[in-house]
């Protein structure tokens, strides 16, 4: 079985497999173009053409110079997520974009299933706007043998892929210069893993409309202005790169110079102003953004560099524009130790003194971030009887479900120093998670009834439960933060 991520765009749909270059050599061959700098990864050109004797994929078509012919469809995705289908008439028959991508889709899996000879997991990336419309596209979507089909938002995705830990830097920006416009996006994740994912809340957005496409547009016309009114290649943006320049015809410097002329700098550093101030407006500090999110070849830009570099300092995360979402497709698909969280619900073993029944209250709940920053759970505990001189603690993992907790929790000790408690859930079932009971000492030794100790527990950054033991009788702290058990 096979994991892989696709992800459509305007310009390229990259295809990004989990185990990299012997996947990839050979695979799709005429179809997609393996770039040597990013191993492990298939560009394919967003292209599909719709002809009487068969469809066509990406440099097919182009090899075929069907580029320009009216049964060529491309910019798929912004087609995908404009509301209103546009079509057109191709032969007498009417074809929609969204028709039309989801049949790249669809030729696409049939051809990778063909050639791989394996079911696959597939993740579709999908944008933070407009995940609606891209999921209603899938739907008409014929996926070859997908044993199983995620969808994650993009963003999510590049977070994961810059190795982000979303537990604790959950205010991101994204500044992804792609294709047909610069987009920034301020926003607030709620990452729970893989098992209980929702895409993260859009604060604040603003759009650059100078996309690279047009960019490049310039920069081809400045490369052609001696040739008169001859036609430029339709397919112009194949070959060309914005961070490379064509040295033997465009100088760095007149890179430069275009680029000033075109007053990028300006443009960047005002769209990033108006995210930011639209964000204030919404209660969110510009000092709280802990990461700034590349995406798009755009950001290669070595003018667009210096500016976010100038804006953000290190808080750039940049080396995997085009790369980053597919690499965190795959992350989010294998649930790794990026996806650092509690996996199940942890409570506490305690039995009632009068019927002998043991209850489980709850001191971690499944999902919790870690580390915590504050206690996941708050028990006052009472001495039973005059001159008892220890306390046992007993953790057990909740296998079926767990109760609910929250809130102070009166628990009483009884003779045979087992913890006590009355609230739990009917027909839990636990198992332990500790060799043998903690022992806590009571010194100077406890009386009937006494409230003696409160204890919080909580999670670490190495993923352990912690409990802190205060003496209320003493007003002194036994333990703080000790570590009980590694958790799940």
């Amino acid at each position: 079985m096979l994991d892989l991520t696709i992800d459509m765009g305007n310009y390229n749909t990259i295809v990004t497999f989990r185990d990299g270059h012997d996947q990839v050599h050979g695979l799709l061959q005429g179809v997609a173009r393996a770039v040597q700098e990013f191993p492990g990864s298939l560009f394919i050109p967003s292209l599909v053409y719709l002809g009487e004797d068969g469809v066509l994929l990406g440099e097919e078509v182009l090899s075929k110079g069907l580029y320009e012919d009216e049964a060529c469809f491309r910019d798929l995705r912004d087609h995908v997520l404009h509301p209103s289908p546009v079509a057109r008439n191709v032969r007498g028959l009417r074809y929609t974009h969204k028709k039309a991508a989801a049949t790249f889709l669809s030729q696409l899996m049939q051809r990778l299933y063909r050639e791989l000879g394996e079911g696959m997991n597939v993740v579709f990336l999908f944008p933070n706007q407009g995940g609606d419309l891209f999921r209603e596209c899938l739907r008409y979507t014929d996926l070859h043998g997908a044993r199983s089909v995620s969808l994650v938002d993009e963003d999510t995705a590049a977070a994961l892929g810059y190795g982000v830990n979303l537990f604790t830097d959950d205010l991101l920006m994204v500044f992804d210069f792609g294709f047909s416009s610069a987009r920034v996006r301020v926003l607030q994740f709620h990452w729970m893993g893989r098992e209980a994912y929702t895409p993260p809340v859009l604060r604040a957005s603003a759009s650059l409309p100078l996309g690279t496409a047009d960019l490049k547009l310039k920069i081809l016309r400045e490369l052609h202005k001696e040739d008169g009114d001859e036609p430029m290649p339709a397919f112009y943006w194949k070959k060309f790169s914005l961070h490379d320049t064509d040295t033997e015809n465009l100088s760095h410097e007149k890179f430069r110079e275009l680029l000033e002329r075109e007053g990028l700098a300006a443009q960047v550093q005002r769209t990033i102003d108006q995210a930011l101030d639209e964000a204030a407006l919404g209660g969110v500090d510009r000092n709280r953004v802990s990461k700034v999110l590349l995406l798009g070849g755009g950001t290669r830009i070595p003018l667009v560099r210096r500016i976010l570099e100038e804006n953000f300092g290190d808080r750039v995360c940049g080396d995997l524009p085009e790369l980053a979402a597919g690499r965190g497709g795959i992350l989010f698909l294998s649930d790794t130790a990026v996806d650092d969280m509690v996996r199940d619900t942890y409570c506490l073993q305690v039995r009632d003194p009068i019927t002998g029944e043991y209850q489980y209250p709850v001191i971690v709940e499944r999902y919790t971030r870690c580390p915590t920053r504050a206690p996941t759970a708050r028990c006052v505990v009472n001495t039973f009887y005059d001159g008892q001189y220890e306390l046992h603690l007993n953790v057990f993992r909740a296998v079926q479900g767990a109760a609910d907790g929250g809130g102070a929790q009166e628990i009483l000790f009884g003779d045979d120093g087992k913890i006590s408690f009355v609230a739990a859930g009917e027909g839990e079932q636990y198992e332990p998670a500790m060799a043998s009971p903690l022992a806590i000492p009571v010194n100077p030794p406890g009386r009937i009834g006494e409230r003696r100790f409160l204890l919080e527990f909580g999670v670490d950054n190495r993923k352990r439960l912690v409990v802190t033991v205060k003496d209320l009788r003493e007003e002194s702290v036994l333990w703080e933060e000790n570590p009980l058990i590694d958790l799940r």
